[in-house]
């Protein structure tokens, strides 16, 4: 076996959990039998059967009228699916199917990404088609799906019934149904097809995948368990209480979600959201744990929110994806626990301006060690508005699909931090998988001299490699250094900008001007710091949402250094004016910084101690 297929196999070993290898190893057993046997003994369709509790109507209202446009960006395009045209990841496709003297249908089983096909079987697009063309536009695409052969048995459409779908498809049919009656012809199919998708759901639970996925499935099952009478479908345990586990593993206790990636920590306060509204319907004593979760997410999510009014694009988060964050927090305010609290600057810290110069640097781990399916190879990252608008950013993500644009966008390269050689801070292979990765060492910040500061290390090239910010409130100063690195390399770090944005070279190599069409006027000159080192521009690539890819600049800072070395950049906060830079020296194992007005600060490398 090949040395870096061993690696992987080790790193796999290392991070995943036993419970994690044991059901992986168990749902590939149980797929090969059901292929094999009649789907008579694998499961019945149309033996379940569910409908309302008394009450559950009215009160699932609450729920819908939530959800109902709360993704403006990806159901944009809703009315348009009446006419079969579907568009989900910026792709569109006609799926109408025209028979013979028959109305036109629709094509369910489209060549189309995975993800792509996820969409159209979530069907989260039928609340807002129902609220612009009406609910018989909405429930044409219900009876589609019921009429469907490939639809009748779990066996048959492994999309259709795939656990993550239902899951996300339950709460739009019973907003659907909140807000409409099934028409009387399909009335019983779709009641009893509800009730077969909570049963199949029930026991294909993604407990090898874990992490949003089944968050997910565990939050449609408390909604179903909560508003529905199941009948035969409701017969086992109550979910309850491996929805509160898996709610204490997933919310950190900053009250991110566990996977660091800001547009999923606004999926799942959908789901918990959709769980409080379905605890107090039930006067569910659960509602007062609910409410905390709720409330320190919500302040994480308030806190990590740009200037600009979005997420930074961290890990795999995209716009399109991420719910509308204004409709979100005043659902979220709704159960606001006054004595819930959270602390974001766990694995972060942020400096910001009255002008709206806010500076984010990720001091974390690169995402859950067991679930690295959505991490990116981005220790110390930063990202940053100026003047309250996208400046420095992530070059986010442009597909799932395993392929170049994929690793591209996971790579050390794509983001804001140091890199030495052409290695990565992690193996990331597949389109989800992440072999040997690097871990935060230590992180520091404080205030000396009237100076803020934070300083974070990591092992990710198996040297300590680090940065320091700086930050004088008219100027940032971002230092990269690595300490005992084998050898001479050449260290290279980045900045992204935003495609608004344009770049010049000044006269000398060491400075870069930046400016906004907007306010031309407003021009930033971002300065190198370090003998020889060089800044330049390059081209690149920017993705904030799936399928879309523009064309941005990016600073590119080169030193080429011994065993130990640093660069860094300093960036004054007010356009067209001077800020004095700050005189850096790294040796013995301390890296000193001299601030402009004389006051000194130092920390040694190895172990992260601040001197003032």
């Amino acid at each position: 076996m090949a040395p870096r297929r061993l690696s992987r196999l080790a790193a796999l070993l290392r991070h995943h959990r036993p419970g994690q290898f044991a059901w992986r190893l168990y749902r590939t057993a149980q797929r090969h039998l059901r292929r094999r046997l009649p789907e008579r003994l694998v499961f019945q369709v149309g033996r379940s059967q569910a409908g309302w509790k008394p009450g559950a109507q009215a009160a699932f209202q609450a729920i819908a009228t939530r959800r109902l446009q709360l993704w403006p960006q990806r159901n944009a395009h809703a009315a348009d699916i009446s006419d079969g045209q579907f568009r989900f990841l910026n792709q569109s496709r006609d799926l109408r199917i025209h028979a013979s003297g028959d109305e036109p249908d629709i094509d369910w089983n489209p060549e189309a990404p995975r993800l792509w096909r996820f969409h159209l079987q979530c069907q989260e697009y039928l609340t807002d088609l129902a609220d612009q063309r009406g609910a018989d536009a909405a429930y044409s695409i219900v009876r589609s799906w019921l009429a469907q052969p490939r639809h009748q048995s779990p066996t048959r459409d492994p999309d259709a019934w795939h656990p993550f779908c239902i899951s996300r498809r339950l709460p739009v049919w019973l907003s659907l149904a909140a807000a409409h009656d099934p028409p009387v012809e399909i009335a019983g199919l779709f009641w009893r097809c509800v009730g077969d998708q909570v049963l199949w759901l029930r026991r294909n639970c993604e407990w090898d995948l874990g992490g949003n996925h089944l968050l997910e499935n565990l939050s449609a099952l408390y909604l179903a368990e909560s508003y529905l009478d199941l009948g035969t479908a409701a017969v086992g345990p109550s979910v309850q209480p491996r929805l509160l586990a898996e709610l204490d593993e997933q919310i950190l206790p900053s009250g991110e979600h566990y996977e660091r990636a800001p547009t999923y920590h606004a999926l799942m306060m959908v789901c918990v959201l959709q769980c409080a509204e379905a605890a107090r319907f039930a006067q569910s004593n659960v509602l007062d744990r609910l409410r905390i979760v709720i409330s320190q997410m919500l302040q994480f999510a308030q806190w990590i929110r740009q200037p600009d009014g979005h997420f930074p694009l961290l890990a795999d988060s995209a716009r399109g994806e991420t719910p509308d964050l204004d409709k979100l927090f005043a659902w979220a305010e709704n159960f606001w626990e006054p004595d819930a609290r959270g602390n974001p600057t766990v694995d972060y810290w942020a400096t910001q301006t009255d002008r709206g110069d806010r500076l984010l640097f990720d001091v974390g781990p690169l995402g859950c060690d067991h679930l690295p399916a959505h991490a990116h190879a981005d220790l110390l990252q930063i990202t940053a508005t100026l003047g309250g608008r996208d400046a420095i950013v992530d070059t986010g993500n442009y597909e799932y699909e395993p392929g170049q644009l994929r690793q591209r966008c996971r790579s050390t390269s794509a983001h804001n931090v140091l890199q030495l050689g052409s290695r990565e801070q992690c193996d990331i292979w597949s389109s989800f998988r992440m072999g040997r990765r690097g871990k935060p060492l230590w992180q520091r910040h404080g205030t000396t001299n009237g100076y803020s500061w934070c300083a974070a290390a990591h092992d990710g090239f198996d040297c300590p490699t680090g940065r320091v910010i700086v930050s004088s409130g008219s100027a940032w100063t971002v230092i990269d250094w690595f300490h005992g690195y084998p050898g001479e390399v050449t260290a290279t770090s980045r900045l992204h900008w935003h495609p608004d944005w344009r770049l010049a070279l000044g006269r000398d190599p060491s400075h870069v001007s930046a400016f906004h069409p907007d306010a031309p006027e407003s021009i930033y000159r971002i300065e190198s710091l370090g003998e020889s080192a060089e800044l330049s521009i390059d081209e690149s690539l920017y993705c904030p949402d799936f399928g879309r890819q523009i064309n941005n600049q990016m600073i590119v800072n080169v030193k080429r250094c011994d065993s130990n070395g640093w660069l860094g950049f300093h960036l004054p906060l007010q356009a067209e004016q001077a800020s004095p830079v700050p005189q850096v020296r790294l040796e013995g194992g301390r890296l000193n910084v001299t601030s402009g007005d004389g006051g000194e600060i130092s920390v040694f490398v190895e172990e992260g101690r601040w001197l003032g």
